[in-house]
């Protein structure tokens, strides 16, 4: 509401918060679209892909690792990794320094998995490139990082 005794500048502040809000919910509500659309092409619950993109770069995981990356409870990892080992994408075995836990890594069909999924991402967002004139994806690019890196910094700033 128009308060002519606050300064302009506060209420351009205002506005632009909640503008930017709601295109946050957007942009939020799209990938979570995006998640579930890729769901059902894999044929993989989000939070199997998830556990699946999780091994990029890595050999082996023990289940508390992958609760902690998935940021779930390890009863909830051991569930999606059974899921996975089931589909064959997933394999456990004994760790040779501690019998006790089990390390978890991708076989070769888990690895084909990724790759397919990863390719299937790479391709939504190049079509999103594609739907921006060339010359403004360096600018959209750059206002992404600035907003990615703000958004980290609240983020510390909240966890403290």
């Amino acid at each position: 509401m128009y308060d002519p005794e606050e300064p302009a500048a506060a209420r351009l502040v205002e506005y632009q918060a909640n503008r930017l809000q709601e295109l946050i919910g957007e942009l939020h509500n799209c990938c979570r679209d995006r998640i579930y659309l890729e769901a059902k092409r894999f044929n993989l619950p989000p939070a199997e892909i998830k556990c699946l993109l999780a091994f990029n770069g890595h050999r082996y995981f023990a289940g508390r690792e992958v609760a902690a990356l998935l940021e779930v409870a390890k009863s909830r990892a051991t569930v999606i990794l059974d899921s996975l080992e089931r589909k064959h994408l997933v394999q456990r075995v004994a760790d040779p320094n501690d019998g006790r836990v089990k390390l978890a890594s991708l076989t070769p069909a888990g690895h084909k998995k990724v790759q397919e999924i990863e390719a299937f991402a790479f391709s939504i967002h190049l079509q999103f490139l594609e739907t921006i004139e060339p010359a403004r994806r360096s600018t959209i690019i750059a206002a992404l990082e600035i907003l990615g890196h703000s958004m980290q910094t609240i983020k510390m700033r909240l966890q403290q």
